[in-house]
């Protein structure tokens, strides 16, 4: 279960403004403590949770964009395998992810990323004296018969 930072001055909210939730999970072994630490906070160390059976994760907030992060396990920097990495060789890798932005459901509520909404709309204005061609066109079943010959 994950849990939440409680108190001082709005960072936080601030934060999550900022980013995008992102999860993190670390699952290549770890006796004691996982911590995460990324470029988008200046590498300082984030607690990961024990969620059992070896895994620990944590969900925080990341601007979109290319990131570059490690792990902290058990006091030891360490890249894992199971997320691309960047580097050289194996002291300098770090894991590497990109973070898209979040979608902007504003314009779904508004309807305007639903195309059928748009093409309602235009074809009322076609009709409510726009002068236009109409909205609607001939219903495809009509078509197939002019085309085909039927």
């Amino acid at each position: 279960m994950a849990r939440r930072a409680r108190g001082g001055g709005g960072g936080a909210a601030k934060a999550a403004v900022d980013g995008v939730k992102v999860e993190f999970v670390y699952a290549d072994g770890a006796k004691d403590d996982v911590q995460l630490s990324g470029d988008w906070n200046d590498w300082k160390a984030i607690q990961m949770f024990h969620e059992g059976g070896g895994m620990w994760s944590v969900v925080t907030p990341v601007p979109p964009g290319p990131h570059e992060f490690k792990f902290i396990v058990d006091g030891e920097w360490k890249h894992s395998n199971r997320h691309p990495t960047i580097g050289i060789d194996e002291t300098s890798l770090n894991n590497v992810r990109y973070v898209l932005p979040e979608p902007d459901l504003s314009a779904e509520r508004d309807g305007i990323a639903d195309p059928r909404s748009r093409a309602r709309g235009q074809r009322a204005s076609a009709t409510a004296g726009g002068g236009g061609a109409p909205a609607d066109p001939a219903p495809a079943a009509d078509t197939k018969k002019k085309r085909f010959g039927k």
